[in-house]
Formats: C-alpha cells, sequence, structure tokens
C-alpha cells in the first residue's frame, strides 16, 4: 500500500517510478534509481519522463530535456502521467525529436544495453560507464560545461557520418567539455576494440576503433556470439583485411536477422581508396575520409550486398577488389 500511495511500482524485477517533480531534485533521484537499483539486482528500472509534466519555462525545457538524456539507460520509457498526457505536447516539439533520437541511439546500443544484467559498472565525474568499452557524459547540474574524468585509455565520440573525427579524448586525466544535446556526441567508446551496433532494420554495423596515438596501431579481435553460434572478427594489420571467422552451434537460429549492413574502420592507417556504385565492380561502396597526413576513416557500405555476420569472409582494405 504505501509503494502504490507513492506512485511507484515494483514487479518482477522493474521498477517504475512516477512520484518525482520537474525539478533537479527530481531529476537527480531518478539517476540514482537508475544506477542503485541496476546494482541491487533490478533488471529495469524507468522513471516518467521530465517527471509527466509538460515544461513551460526556458528552465523547465532545459531541464526536461537533460531529464530525456536519461532514456539511454531505461528498458522503456512513460512520457504520460495519470494527470497529464505528454503526447500530443511533445509531439510538435524539437525536444519530441530528440527524444526519438535517444530511442534510436539506445535500439543502436541494444547488445549492450538489452541483456539482463548488463553492467553499468560505475558513475563518477559526470561519466556512466557501460560495461569497459561505453562511457555516457551526464550533465546533472544544468551548466554549459561538463567536467569529466574518464577511464585510462583513448575514447571517441565519433562523428555518425564517419567524414570527421568526432571528440577525442585521452583518459585518466580531468577535462572539461561543453554540454551536448546530440546524444551521440555524449556516448564515447574506448579505442582498440571492436563494436556491434544494430541499424534503423535490425542489422548489425561493425565498428572497427584503432588507437589513435601511434602510426601501425595493432591487430583488434572480437567475438559476436548467439545461441552458441560465433564469429570471431578480425582487424589484420600486416595483410590489410577484416576477416570474418565462423563457427556453429548447435541451435537452428535464423541466419537473416544477423547482416552485416556496414563496416567502418576508425583511424586506419593510409587512404584504402574509394569505390563509386558504378564501374567499380566491387560488391559494395567503400568511402575512406582522411582526419590528418596519416589517419583515415574507412566505411564500407553492405546494403545493396547482405550478408549474415554468421559465415566466413574477408574484406580488404587495400585497392583493387573489396571483398573475398
Amino acid at each position: 500500500k504505501q509503494w502504490y500511495q507513492r506512485r511507484v511500482a515494483i514487479t518482477a524485477g522493474h521498477f517504475h517510478r512516477a512520484d518525482l517533480e520537474l525539478t533537479e531534485a527530481g531529476l537527480k533521484t531518478c539517476y540514482h534509481n537508475i544506477l542503485n537499483l541496476r546494482r541491487l539486482g533490478v533488471a529495469a528500472v524507468t522513471c516518467n519522463i521530465c517527471a509527466g509534466v509538460v515544461p513551460s519555462t526556458d528552465i523547465q525545457k532545459s531541464l526536461c530535456f537533460r531529464w530525456s538524456q536519461l532514456v539511454l539507460l531505461m528498458p522503456y520509457i512513460i512520457i504520460s502521467s495519470e494527470e497529464t498526457d505528454l503526447t500530443d505536447a511533445l509531439a510538435g516539439d524539437d525536444g519530441f525529436k530528440k527524444l526519438k533520437e535517444i530511442i534510436a541511439l539506445r535500439k543502436q546500443l541494444n547488445y549492450y544495453l538489452a541483456k539482463p544484467g548488463s553492467a553499468i559498472l560505475w558513475e563518477d565525474n559526470n561519466i556512466v560507464a557501460i560495461g569497459d568499452k561505453l562511457c555516457m557524459v551526464v550533465n546533472l547540474e544544468g551548466s554549459s560545461e561538463v567536467d569529466v574524468k574518464f577511464p585510462e585509455g583513448e575514447w571517441l565520440a565519433p562523428d555518425p557520418t564517419a567524414e570527421t573525427e568526432g571528440t577525442y579524448l585521452s583518459g585518466d586525466s580531468p577535462t572539461t567539455l561543453t554540454f551536448e544535446e546530440d546524444i551521440t556526441k555524449v556516448i564515447f567508446y574506448k579505442l582498440d576494440n571492436i563494436f556491434f551496433l544494430k541499424d534503423k532494420d535490425n542489422n548489425i554495423e561493425v565498428k572497427i576503433y584503432q588507437l589513435k596515438k601511434g602510426y601501425y596501431g595493432s591487430d583488434i579481435t572480437s567475438t559476436f556470439t548467439y545461441e552458441g553460434h560465433e564469429t570471431i572478427i578480425k582487424l589484420n594489420i600486416a595483410d590489410e583485411i577484416v576477416s570474418f571467422k565462423y563457427t556453429a552451434g548447435v541451435a537452428t537460429i535464423d541466419m537473416e536477422k544477423f547482416k552485416v549492413s556496414k563496416l567502418t574502420i576508425f583511424y586506419w592507417i593510409k587512404d584504402a581508396g574509394s569505390d563509386d556504385d558504378t564501374g567499380s565492380g566491387n560488391e559494395q561502396t567503400k568511402a575512406t575520409y582522411k582526419l590528418g597526413s596519416d589517419k583515415f576513416n574507412v566505411v564500407f557500405n553492405f546494403s545493396e550486398n547482405l550478408k549474415t555476420i554468421f559465415e566466413d569472409r574477408n574484406v580488404s582494405l587495400a585497392g583493387g577488389p573489396s571483398e573475398s
């Protein structure tokens, strides 16, 4: 009865809070509920977006937007309360558009956020660590700048187009970032790792992040697994290829649900050239973007030649035919 009166619902590993106010204190309570209850084993924690209130002042709108960024850490969202339906109020607002972008990014990060027990390891210095390879910058104070200190290593909030670098940081030293409204600019990926993201069509984008420091970098390997099936993806520096090596599992799965739509290699060591859609003879479009005198981003678009991640293949980062 006490939980019901406070408009807090707890059911089978889910915690939904609807009793908060649209204040700085309400925002911080929502944030700490999300993190602390996850640590206690509650699988799904959520709060009403913007406390179920239509923001009317500039201060409330700023607060509401910062609150909405926490959607990335929520498995589902509720944008209405018992007294207020926010759907119509937000439908024509830029904030609602941004909210949809945040939801879209959460879908992209599905393999890291949706797994049961997926770890939010710690939060400190305006940083939330999602596992050991992803970090999110949060702004609980409403300031235009945010002081952060990342874990040791190199971190990148990449330009979504891969045409430019994005925001690069070297960890383990304090720095100050300008608060960003674009959710993609507050998510940082640890370099020297391979990530698997879902695109809008539920296909897989493979993103390989080399270290920026140093010229040659090093080989990078990661494994994509599902129901006992696994594929080892490796960036081989010497051979200038990305290899996919598949090992079958026992369970029957629908391979068509795991097609690779794009492969991006960040901070590649040489100009890999670009293919146009006509006359190249290659099975996909490749584009190389120059970042500096010795670093490039290479993007392979497989949209016209989708293949499952669960099969052997080699993708060349040298000139000439792109795949074997």
